[in-house]
């Protein structure tokens, strides 16, 4: 890699330049839930592409928000990769526990704090800095490169597979898929190399009794939909267990592999997932426990939010006509979204539960790499190179769309690590290091480099 150091340096001398992009890029709202700046985003990021890499880009519409599209290639590699982003954001509020205005993204104790800071604007400029500036020093680039910049990541990327299907001849020419990301739990942790994603179905359940809220002092004769949906809840998980028969059959034990990188790392682990959030209250008895549990169990059926009667100021006495709650259930390897979707719901007819509407907001399927696969030894010796030891993760407990890329009919590898520090995604105050950016730029020049070598 005769330009490395060239590379390095180049990023050094035009680091505030990269700064003031990512600022640039998190200032602009993207707001995927309300619409706010969606429009405006996309034809950002396609301008980006094509002005930063000289990239052929185009904005794709879908049914719903539109993907960026970038094609670039090079002058001397017949290889493909597939790089993945996302522009849109969650909402903002509560507004008053910024410290900043959202979209303001101001520098603070060298902290960038924007909406998108970490999740994943901040990240995916950083991403474009770095190839700007391989291009730069070097001319050309080691793969070509496909770009797919969704706006509904937040939404559950519904309308992904439309464009999936859309871009299929050109997807298909990629061997892998890289989104890199500030993976250091808190400043001075090691950074982490994630093999895998949990999977995710997110649902509303919906029960109505009467077509109008009816005066409380009926209920002794009136159906409450609350009471109904807690019910129905209660029957669906204990404590700790999901109740839903059949629910754990497809479960795929974790190898010997995966549970000593899990137990040599757990402490690491269950404050790393969350450090950013000034959490003190777990449920576990141990780290190693908890660990085990976070990464290779599905998640016992979480409650996001119930919504029904009266919640404002003082009292009005009514039995509510309509109950809704939202809930989520991550998966893990060899769960399929559509078993848990059908389990959900024969559960609740064979209980009785048969006026609770399930409705499908989103679901992603799981995805895991090999520790021993190329694309991870690269990052490994990636991280190496820049004088880090990377702690490996079998799985994160969160989720993302990465299965349409690395399942057939595109069958690419992924990747998605990089040093560096941010959090609060989805909280007020998301931030990301600034003192961490350099190195996340110099590690993706550098995978790019030594996976090209494989």
């Amino acid at each position: 890699m005769p330009e490395i150091e060239k590379i390095y340096k180049h990023i050094d001398e035009h680091f505030d330049d990269h700064i003031e992009r990512i600022r640039e890029y998190l200032r602009q709202p993207s707001i995927s839930q309300t619409g706010e700046g969606m429009r405006e985003t996309a034809e950002m990021t396609r301008e980006y592409l094509k002005e930063m890499l000289g990239a052929e880009s185009t904005i794709d519409s879908t049914s719903g928000y539109p993907v960026v599209f970038g094609e670039l290639k090079s002058k001397t590699s017949n290889r493909w990769m597939f790089i993945y982003g996302m522009y849109d954001t969650q909402p903002v509020e509560p507004l008053n526990e910024w410290t900043s205005p959202p979209f303001e993204a101001k520098i603070i104790d060298n902290r960038i704090v924007a909406r998108g800071a970490i999740n994943s604007k901040g990240p995916f400029m950083a991403t474009l800095n770095a190839l700007q500036s391989i291009l730069e020093v070097a001319g050309d680039l080691p793969f070509n490169l496909i770009f797919g910049v969704e706006g509904e990541e937040e939404q559950a990327s519904i309308h992904l597979p439309e464009w999936a299907k859309k871009r299929e001849s050109e997807l298909k020419q990629c061997e892998a898929m890289g989104m890199w990301i500030p993976s250091q739990a808190f400043p001075g942790a090691p950074p982490a190399l994630l093999l895998g994603l949990k999977g995710i179905v997110y649902m509303e359940l919906e029960c109505k009794t009467n077509p109008l809220d009816v005066h409380s002092s009926q209920a002794n004769i009136l159906p409450n939909p609350v009471w109904r949906l807690i019910w129905a809840l209660n029957s669906m998980r204990g404590q700790d267990e999901v109740l839903i028969e059949g629910f754990y059959d497809n479960v795929e034990p974790p190898s010997p592999e995966d549970l000593e990188l899990v137990d040599k790392y757990s402490e690491l682990l269950v404050k790393a997932m969350t450090a950013s959030y000034q959490v003190e209250n777990y449920r576990g008895e141990n780290s190693k426990a908890m660990a085990r549990n976070l990464i290779f169990k599905p998640s016992p059926i979480n409650i996001d939010g119930i919504i029904s009667g009266w919640t404002g100021p003082g009292t009005k006495t009514i039995t509510p006509a309509k109950a809704t709650v939202k809930i989520d259930i991550r998966l893990v390897p060899n769960m399929t979204t559509s078993e848990v979707i059908d389990r959900v719901k024969t559960h609740l007819k064979k209980r009785g539960f048969e006026d609770i509407e399930v409705r499908v907001l989103g679901a992603y399927e799981w995805v895991k790499v090999s520790v021993k696969d190329k694309i991870s030894q690269a990052a490994i010796k990636t991280f190496k190179d820049l004088n880090y030891e990377p702690v490996v993760m079998p799985m994160l407990p969160g989720s993302a769309p990465f299965y349409l890329f690395t399942k057939p009919p595109f069958n690419m590898k992924f990747i998605m690590s990089g040093p560096g520090h941010g959090g609060k995604a989805h909280a007020p105050n998301e931030y990301l290091m600034v003192d961490g950016i350099k190195d996340f730029e110099k590690y993706i020049v550098s995978f790019l480099y030594n996976y090209a070598e494989t």
